[in-house]
């Protein structure tokens, strides 16, 4: 069984948009909260704790998010790359998916602000999040 990281974001009445659910621009800010959150929790890891950008977002939304009841992320590795990981973010409110996220990130070098390869051990790390469906 792999690791998830779990993230409990603080929804706030003013982000909510006219139709009473929370606005599609906010779930991808809850979604960068929750990535960063993780990611800090890695530092003093080798090419993990490099520079990464966030290269691509993939947003389904299955539910609008309502103020009100707890979100929990989930989040998981979906693929580890040469210099590229993928973090797979489930949004879960009352026990029901409300939006499912991709992630891809690329460690970047400081200097050159070149990709980056992942060490093997960083690699071995990140596959300790692995989903099933990575």
């Amino acid at each position: 069984m792999s690791e998830v990281f779990i993230h409990r974001p603080q929804i706030r009445w003013s982000d909510q948009d006219i139709l009473g659910h929370v606005n599609n621009g906010r779930i991808v800010t809850l979604i960068e909260e929750g990535r960063i959150n993780w990611l800090v929790g890695m530092r003093g890891r080798d090419s993990i704790s490099a520079p990464k950008l966030a290269v691509r977002l993939e947003l389904d939304y299955r539910k609008p998010v309502m103020y009100g009841p707890e979100l929990v992320l989930e989040l998981r590795i979906a693929r580890v790359g040469n210099s590229s990981f993928t973090i797979r973010t489930t949004g879960i409110q009352e026990d029901e998916v409300v939006f499912e996220a991709l992630n891809v990130m690329v460690t970047v070098d400081p200097e050159t602000k070149r990709p980056r390869p992942i060490s093997e051990k960083d690699k071995a790390y990140l596959r300790t999040y692995m989903d099933d469906e990575g």
